[in-house]
């Protein structure tokens, strides 16, 4: 198992494989440690890129932290046909979409974080319509902008105001 700087490493040196000028998905997952106090919540909030998203299932069993969009989708629909026309069950869709699904903001995250019981990975996606070298070439981007090191609690900014 490892910690986020391993991890980001990890899936950084995924990257130095020949991908190939043609349109692709490809999805790189690494496991990564529960027992190094690792908050996706509070180091989302430290990285410089948009979108950022968190999930937790109700009973707490299931966690999802993403950062990054390989593709934006305004609805619910779009998301969808995206999906099937992908054909992969392991590609997931994060995001909201307002009461009217015709309205959202749904992504196909670059990063995601995510737990399920015990166990965790950091995956990262790669996606497009003409070449994953490009692709590969942007994902190493994002990469490198990414804070590595695991923010303290005591760093996050106070609160301002609060409405309800």
């Amino acid at each position: 198992m490892l910690s986020v700087s391993t991890a980001l490493e990890s899936l950084y040196r995924c990257l130095d494989e020949a991908f190939p000028p043609l349109p692709g998905t490809r999805i790189f997952d690494v496991p990564f440690a529960l027992n190094d106090a690792f908050d996706p919540l509070l180091w989302c909030t430290h990285q410089p890129q948009w979108p950022q998203f968190y999930w937790q299932q109700r009973s707490g069993d299931e966690e999802l932290a993403a950062l990054g969009a390989v593709q934006i989708f305004a609805s619910l629909e779009q998301a969808h046909a995206f999906l099937r026309q992908q054909g992969r069950e392991d590609l997931r869709i994060c995001g909201l979409n307002a009461f009217h699904p015709q309205q959202g903001l749904l992504i196909l995250p670059r990063l995601e974080w995510r737990r399920l019981g015990g166990s965790a990975t950091l995956r990262l996606v790669l996606y497009s319509e003409t070449s994953l070298r490009d692709d590969a070439r942007a994902a190493r981007e994002f990469l490198d902008s990414l804070v590595a090191k695991q923010a303290q609690a005591t760093a996050m900014p106070s609160l301002l105001s609060e409405q309800h």
